[in-house]
């Protein structure tokens, strides 16, 4: 599945994990997080952080919690960035709890406590952990601070991709070509898909603006509080310095992304040279003329009632917590509202049911019609596709047997199909909780 990032590695006596992340998706999903782990926290050495989505950081308080104490390598950015998401996280499940609708995982100051044990590593630089055993990061191109991990250990190679950078997206650099390696445990999230050029983007968003405009009508986009929403703010930023963008109000409504869109303003020196060309003849690229930050609940409530020509851009990403349900409540039973889904929906959430076009769907305890027009625009993706994914592992010359993780069973296997008869590499596909002897 695309969540729940965790791996284990035994080396001798030495016990470490890449990853500790939360399963998101449906009842189903949500309950492995309250599973015990299939290993003991305590006797876990130390921890390697690829990026600070929740998918691959959001069990570490957990981790904490129930033992851990060893140190969690990342860039200073995704300590940065875990920091602020996970704070977040645990102050949802203390409201949750107190709402009666969860079991509390964790809390804020599990988090807060956790967060301690980052111990940052910055991009290629080899730290040697023991004798048998050393690391490096290299940038991913995901989300900023992303890595890759490689790992030596007693003689043999490992490379984790954590989450591959959809290139050439705008912002951040194209992921790093590695060239040797044994084992390669690769992601899968779009396996079985390529996205549509990276240049409709611009012309999607920059058409649903003026349909927006035309019609006086909202564009309602659930987004994920990091990264995605710097991407689309970027984007308007960079069409609004054109003088093509419709003049209409852009609404923030997640203090979350807020917050996390001034972590980025500091770590401008990561992106790549087209961000650092533009940043000659605009300071901040994530802000423009017309932008508002929502705040207080109080200022989310009012866009529900909104009559004029609007963009909201809310959390979550894929529906299923934060302000962006109410915004669909209110918004959604017009044919002139348009949802713009610009990331992956995880079977089971709720933003996946409207995107597979339910016309009728539960938030919290109400039932609401859907007459919006669905738009999705993949081209935004964080994620690299299909040949995105073969190009990176094209670069390796030892012919290393490929882990095919991190992905659903059918772009999966569709990718593993690919790897073999392309790239004329084994190809695997492990089972959760399954155990691999290398």
């Amino acid at each position: 599945m695309v969540t729940g990032s965790n791996y284990l590695i035994t080396c001798g006596t030495t016990k470490f994990l890449v990853d500790c992340g939360l399963f998101q998706g449906g009842w189903a999903n949500q309950q492995r997080n309250y599973q015990p782990f299939a290993f003991d926290p305590t006797a876990i050495e130390f921890m390697i952080l690829t990026h600070a989505h929740l998918d691959h950081c959001g069990r570490i308080p957990k981790l904490y919690k129930e033992g851990f104490r060893g140190k969690i390598y990342c860039t200073p950015a995704t300590s940065e960035l875990a920091k602020t998401i996970l704070t977040d996280a645990g102050q949802i499940q203390e409201h949750g709890v107190k709402e009666d609708q969860i079991e509390e995982l964790f809390n804020k100051q599990d988090a807060l406590n956790a967060t301690k044990l980052f111990h940052h590593l910055s991009y290629n630089t080899e730290l040697k952990i023991n004798p048998k055993i050393k690391i490096r990061l290299q940038d991913a191109g995901h989300i900023l601070g992303s890595a890759l991990v490689e790992i030596w250990l007693d003689g043999k190679k490992l490379v984790f991709s954590g989450d591959l950078g959809n290139s050439p997206v705008p912002i951040l650099r194209d992921p790093v070509t590695i060239s040797e390696a044994n084992y390669v445990i690769c992601e899968s999230t779009y396996g079985n898909r390529l996205h549509t050029p990276i240049q409709h983007r611009e012309n999607d968003l920059l058409q649903a603006a003026m349909f927006a405009k035309a019609h006086n009508s909202v564009v309602v986009i659930p987004s994920f509080a990091l990264e995605r929403t710097q991407d689309l703010l970027y984007t308007i930023n960079l069409l609004k310095n054109q003088k093509q963008f419709p003049d209409i109000p852009v609404m923030l409504d997640s203090p979350l992304a807020a917050a996390i869109t001034e972590i980025y303003k500091k770590y401008t020196y990561l992106f790549d040279e087209t961000f650092q060309k533009y940043l000659k003849s605009d300071p901040d690229l994530f802000d423009f003329p017309g932008l508002k930050i929502i705040d207080t609940p109080a200022e989310s409530k009012r866009l529900n009632i909104m009559k004029n020509a609007a963009i909201i851009i809310a959390g979550s990403g894929m529906v299923d917590a934060g302000r962006v349900p109410h915004h669909i409540l209110h918004h959604g039973g017009d044919p002139n509202t348009q949802i713009l889904f610009t990331g992956y929906q995880v079977p089971g959430t709720l933003g996946r049911k409207i995107l597979d076009g339910a016309k009728r769907v539960r938030i919290y305890q109400y039932y609401a019609n859907i007459k919006a027009k669905i738009e999705s625009i993949e081209a935004f993706s964080a994620h690299a596709d299909q040949t995105g994914i073969l190009n990176w592992l094209s670069g390796f010359r030892t012919h290393p047997t490929v882990l095919v993780t991190h992905g659903d069973d059918e772009p999966r296997a569709m990718l593993a199909a690919k790897i073999s008869q392309q790239l004329k590499l084994k190809a695997d596909q492990p089972k959760l909780k399954e155990i691999r002897e290398l």
